[in-house]
């Protein structure tokens, strides 16, 4: 007696997922390749706390309030007056060294955006002033 057995089924591949694994592999490098960029940083010449060194003729003076307002000396300034006004400087100067005053309560934003504004000038010489610990 004889047992008949079912017909193989031809082995049979799936393409759609497939391709759904091959997309999403595509997408994850694309966007990997796009948001791996250098880190955005500054380089500073911060001043130490514990010592203070006299003004020079070839340094600025930003000061920003708590509330935001940016002061170029005595002088209440918006971004762009910042700007015109470092950019003036540094064609007379190109060795300015900028220093920031920033009140302890100013939140970070407004010191990043006076830093940037230097460095979109063409000013990269910072220094953040401080008031000595025994103060």
């Amino acid at each position: 007696m004889l047992v008949k057995r079912p017909a193989r089924k031809k082995p049979n591949i799936q393409i759609v997922p497939l391709i759904d694994v091959i997309f999403f592999i595509l997408v994850f490098f694309m966007l990997f390749t796009t948001f791996r960029t250098q880190p955005a940083g500054l380089n500073l010449e911060l001043p130490k706390a514990a010592t203070s060194d006299k003004q020079s003729p070839s340094q600025v003076t930003i000061s920003i309030a708590a509330d935001g307002r940016m002061f170029l000396g005595d002088r209440q300034v918006n971004s762009a007056a910042l700007k015109k006004e470092i950019s003036q400087s540094l064609q007379k100067r190109p060795d300015l060294f900028v220093v920031i005053r920033a009140d302890k309560n100013t939140r970070y934003d407004y010191v990043v955006q006076a830093m940037d504004d230097v460095r979109q000038v063409g000013g990269y010489r910072f220094g953040l002033a401080v008031r000595p610990r025994d103060q």
